[in-house]
Order: C-alpha cells, then structure tokens, then sequence
C-alpha cells in the first residue's frame, strides 16, 4: 500500500473512532440530562401533590384512602403522569392505579428510591426501559403521615429526544466526512513534502548519503542551533581522534572558544589550524548555516593539515634562505662598491679599515650563534635577521648568556624558528616609525625549561591592546594583520609554554617552554 493511502487509512480510521466516542459521550450526557429534569418535574409533581388539602387531610382518617385516590385520579387527567402512589406510614397504598391496589399492602421492590425520606428526592437509571420517579413526604399537622410517589415511564424521555437524535447523527456524518477530507489533504501534503517519495526510496537515498560522506577524505560534522552533532562522519572521529557520535555537542571540541567569540562568530566563514598533539595538525573551515536571518546551526570541514603543513614549513624555510641570500647579496653589493672606490682610489689603508669594520661584528654575530646556538635552522635565521635588520638601520642583539643546544621533546625546529621570527617581525613594526630602533633576543634553557625574549625599545601597549593582543587578526596597525601573536600563543599553548608581557622600557615578550610536558590538546 502506497504512503499517501496508508496515511489516509488511518487518520480516517482514528477520526471515524473519535467521532464514534464521541457521539456515544454526547448521547449518554443528553440522556442523562434529560432524564434528571424529568425526574425534577416528577418531583415536582410529587411536592404539589402532597401538599394538597384533600390528600393531607384524609392520610390519618378512617376510610381516608377513597378520599385520596379520588383526588389523585383527578391529578391523571391534568397531567398526564403514568402513575401516581400515596402511601401512608403503614405502607397501605391510599392512591394506586389499579383500583384493586387501593388500600392494599405494597409490595418490596415496587418503590426504586427509598421510602423513609422526609424531603423531595428523585430517582434515575441511565437505562432505556428504567422509570423517573419523584418522591415527597406528605406531613399533617408537622407529622409524616404518607408519602407521594409519581413515575414517568423513559419512553417520554426517549420520545423527547428523538427529535434531537436526527441531528446529532448528521454532525457525526458531517464529522466522519470533514475527518476524510482532512485526512486526504493531511496525505497529500505530507506526499508534495517528501517529494512524492516512498518510504524505501526515503531509506535508499539516506543510505547513499551516509556512503557518500564516509567516502569523503574530509571530517564533516553538523550541528543544529542548540550546538548538538546531528551528523559526524567516521573521517572526523579519525581526525579528531575522538568518539564523536550524534547528539554530542560543540563544548566537547577543542576549538569550542571559536564558537563563542563574536569576532568569529558572526563571520560568514572562517577558517583555522589546530594543533591536536606534537604530529597532527588539521586545518578547520566552519560555516554558519543561516535562512532568513535565522541560524540553524554549523558545519565544520576538517582536514590533516600535518603533510601539507610539513612540506609548506620545508618551502618557508627555503624562502627564508633565498631571502637571506638576497639581503646578504644586496648588502654585499653595497660594500663591495665601497670597497671597489676606495682601492681605486688607492686608499688601501681604508679600504682594510672598512673591510674590518663591516665584518667585525658580523663575524663577532656568526661567532656568537656558532658557539651557543646548537640548532641549525634557529642560528640561520637569527644571522638573516641581523643581516636584514642591519640594513634597515636596527640595531639587533643577541644576549652573551644565549645558549640552546638542544630543543624540548615535544617541540620541533619549526615551531620555535616559527615563534622567534614572528616575534622578531613584530618587534621590527614596533619600531618601524622611529629613529633609534633596537632589537634584543635571548634564549636560555635549563634542564627545566627554555625561555625566548625578544625586546625592542618602541612604544609599547596600551592597557587595551594588551587584553586583546592574542586575538586572530587584531592589530594596531592595519587590516589583514594581527596573526603573528596568535601564531605564537597556539604554538605555545600547544607545548604547554607561558607567554609573559611586559611594557617596562619598551615591549618584552617572554617565553617559557617546559621540557617535560606531555604533548596533550591544545586549549
């Protein structure tokens, strides 16, 4: 059986039932109600009657019953009543319908409510063959002497309701017919909803969806707008390294903070890296998903960024030398001029004075990193950065103390060439807009700990930009800057290092590694 027909079926099936109880309810509440105020009027009848003269009179007189029963039959005629009883305290019949009942001993049973009542009362029974009866207490002279049963037969009750009968079986009619339309309608749209779609259609294309997305390279979540997972393909949990599942939510990722922050947030798209541990890095992308205005939630691509991170740290550090080999070359060339004009001058004598001025401290610089600067790729790039920097006229040094000779465990020569060059790089925009510009860096280690400094003699931080430094893409200086801070704080963070800041004499940054941390998530 097709969708649509299954849906018809039973909306209809649940309507014609509802329809049917209810109808019943309605029935036997009318029933009910009506057979109450029959009862009432029975009552009444009865109280009129026992209050009437000949009948009080006559209870307690001898022969008294011909005189009641007359003027009951009388009552017969006036109102239509199917049986009228008078009883007195003996439990003689003084009226009955049946002139051979009249003074005659009434039988058990043949009263419904109870005799013995000193005011009106009425009797019911939710049945069609049941009697109304009402019943009052006849008193003379404020003593009971009798009492006054009336009795309707429910075929009046039942003749008084067969009018409204009519019309109580054309609203259920009409409610069965609305409930078949509704339930048609009801079908046909959940039907144009689903496309025209059966369920195992339904079924087939889901299947296909999630063999598609555990075939993607990429880790895909997707979360609702409370934050919980509604899809999580195996290549995230791989990724993450984490046992995702549908229903989890957004606090228990490690870049959770990205969902918070309102200078993230409120982006279109924004993407990242994050360190998981000391060989995984995987590049994230997370897109809001809105509809009018309204967010429906996230979805987060997740890709290993640990090869192509590796291979482009490999090219940076290629970059760096052929940028140092051009800066050298171009100082190079400056001094080689100088040298060629002042032998042609034939002033050797200042040409040896200058050759020995120039190489002096350079040799005094390379002397210094060879001997305390164990690390190739971070004594390479604090010579290229004395090179460039001493053409653009700053005075960089490196503290005499400097020794590093060996890196902590969790911690490789890119990350700390990474940390020292963004450091030294903003120490030199510190200074860029002033006269005299000074650069000094040390690094130290322990068997506790390593410790980078980098000073410069610029103007510092303001109170503000303190508190906001370590955000992705603040700066004071322009647009699509403000990352080389961040850069240090994840590396940092990721091998449970400290960053302290301080604006005495300028700015120092200083940074603390421990050689025994254990790697774990970066936070």
């Amino acid at each position: 059986m097709r969708l649509q027909y299954k849906i018809m079926t039973l909306v209809t099936t649940l309507v014609v039932t509802l329809v049917i109880v209810l109808t019943v309810v309605m029935f036997r509440t009318w029933f009910e109600s009506i057979q109450k105020q029959v009862a009432l009027d029975a009552m009444d009848q009865a109280v009129i009657i026992s209050e009437n003269t000949e009948v009080k009179l006559n209870m307690e007189a001898i022969n008294g019953y011909l005189t009641v029963n007359r003027a009951v039959e009388n009552l017969y005629l006036k109102t239509g009543i199917q049986y009228i009883y008078v009883i007195n305290e003996n439990g003689h019949y003084y009226a009955h319908p049946h002139p051979d009942r009249v003074n005659s001993i009434m039988n058990e049973g043949e009263i419904k409510g109870d005799i013995d009542i000193t005011s009106p009362a009425y009797y019911y029974a939710l049945t069609l063959d049941a009697t109304v009866e009402g019943y009052a207490p006849i008193f003379t002279n404020g003593v009971k002497t009798g009492l006054v049963v009336v009795g309707i037969f429910n075929g009046r009750v039942i003749q008084t309701m067969m009018g409204q009968v009519l019309w109580l079986a054309l609203f259920s009619f009409a409610a069965i017919g609305i409930g078949f339309f509704g339930a048609y309608l009801l079908s046909r749209n959940i039907k144009r909803d689903i496309s025209g779609l059966e369920p195992a259609e339904i079924a087939l294309l889901l299947n296909q969806k999630d063999m598609i997305l555990e075939n993607i390279g990429e880790g895909i979540i997707a979360t609702n707008h409370k934050g919980q997972f509604i899809l999580v393909n195996e290549n995230a949990r791989h990724l993450m390294d984490m046992p995702l599942s549908e229903g989890d939510t957004l606090s228990q990722l490690p870049f959770y903070p990205y969902f918070i922050e309102d200078h993230y947030r409120l982006k279109e798209r924004f993407e990242f890296e994050w360190r998981l541990s000391q060989s995984r890095i995987i590049a994230v992308s997370i897109k809001p998903l809105v509809q009018i205005h309204e967010q429906l939630g996230f979805l987060i691509k997740i890709d290993d960024m640990s090869i192509v991170r590796k291979r482009a740290e490999e090219l940076t550090e290629m970059k760096q030398l052929t940028q140092a080999l051009r800066a050298q070359n171009h100082e190079f060339m400056n001094k080689l001029h100088a040298i060629s004009g002042l032998i042609q001058l034939e002033a050797y004598d200042g040409a040896l004075d200058y050759i020995e001025s120039i190489t002096a401290p350079r040799q005094a610089m390379l002397q210094l990193i060879q001997e305390r600067i164990k690390i190739l790729s971070v004594g390479g790039l604090l010579l290229t950065k004395h090179s460039k920097l001493t053409e653009k006229q700053v005075v960089f040094n490196i503290d005499e103390d400097s020794r590093l000779e060996a890196l902590p465990e969790q911690m490789n020569e890119q990350e700390v060439t990474s940390v020292l060059g963004n450091l030294i790089d903003n120490a030199e925009e510190a200074i860029s807009q002033q006269n005299d510009k000074r650069i000094h860096v040390g690094i130290f280690q322990d068997n506790r700990e390593l410790v980078l400094t980098v000073s410069d003699n610029g103007p510092g931080m303001t109170d503000d930009q303190l508190e906001r430094c370590f955000e992705r893409g603040f700066s004071s200086k322009g647009e699509d800057r403000g990352y080389g801070l961040d850069i240090v704080k994840r590396i940092i963070d990721a091998n449970g290092g400290e960053i302290q800041l301080s604006t005495q004499n300028g700015f120092t940054v200083t940074v603390t590694i421990p050689y025994n941390f254990d790697g774990g998530n970066a936070s």
